[in-house]
């Protein structure tokens, strides 16, 4: 009988290995079809800092999804099915389910981040997150410090439904700049959208209002307000304006307290 050469051991040795490997792999996929799920663990992103969802409301909702999976044979758990409802929960931005070799079922949601809590012209109260999604405000949202937004302000509240319109984008664009920029973002307390459409800022100290117009040239827009707020009120302070308005990007105009609204009039139509 002929010896084997080099190469040809090798090759033995490796069909040996795989076989090996598919025996092994085998023996765990039976292993993992026939456990059973033996506790749940659910962690919420980011940790501690949760608004809308805790534990409780994630529980309730595998419950009502798939039914208690406590004690289920593993492959009568949907998982995909599990991990697709969780993510059309509105406050959820991303969830992830797995279970594993020992039977602990592990659910990782991440929350959406809010920008805005919106009253709308309807009077219905709703959390924006950064993309534009809407979170209903429910009895167990905790105090979220965002811009409120009220006024003319026509989108219907539709939890996980994306916000559109000219006003609502143009109220997005603001709360957007507003929020990434740590100086404004402690500087305003609330965005309102005027009769003319036009958003209007309130500052957390003083009495004036900042007519920001529209979401465009938004950085140049606060530039001047910046520019304007360093050498107009230094001196004046911050009672002497009534409202300041940096819609127009070659001038910003000031209304002092006491006269006559300097608002546009309402456009005619043609």
């Amino acid at each position: 009988m002929p010896s084997l050469n080099k190469r040809q051991w090798l090759v033995a040795a490796l069909l040996v290995l795989l076989v090996a490997v598919a025996i092994f792999w085998s023996s765990i996929a039976n292993t993992a079809k026939n456990r059973l799920v033996q506790s749940m663990e659910i962690t919420i992103l980011p940790e501690g800092k949760a608004i809308f969802l805790n534990k409780t409301i994630i529980a309730d909702s595998v419950q009502a999804f798939i039914g208690n999976p406590i004690g289920k044979n593993a492959n009568e758990v949907n998982i995909r099915k599990l991990e697709g409802q969780l993510n059309k929960i509105p406050a959820v931005k991303k969830a992830e389910v797995y279970l594993g070799i020992d039977g602990l079922l592990k659910i990782k949601v991440e929350e959406r981040t809010p920008i805005l809590f919106v009253q709308n012209n309807k009077g219905q109260q709703f959390y924006v997150d950064t993309n534009g999604v809407v979170i209903p405000n429910t009895p167990t949202t905790k105090f979220c410090d965002v811009l409120v937004a009220n006024g003319n302000i026509p989108v219907i509240m539709e939890g996980g439904k994306i916000v559109s319109g000219e006003i609502t984008r143009n109220v997005m664009q603001v709360a957007k700049f507003v929020s990434a920029d740590s100086v404004w973002n402690a500087q305003f307390q609330q965005l309102y959208v005027d009769n003319y459409n036009d958003v209007i800022l309130i500052p957390r100290v003083g009495r004036h209002s900042i007519v920001v117009g529209n979401g465009a040239n938004l950085p140049k827009k606060f530039e001047n307000l910046r520019l304007f707020y360093d050498q107009g009120l230094k001196s004046a302070g911050w009672d002497h304006y009534k409202s300041v308005d940096i819609s127009n990007l070659n001038q910003v105009v000031g209304q002092r307290t006491g006269q006559e609204n300097i608002h546009k009039e309402p456009k005619k139509s043609n």
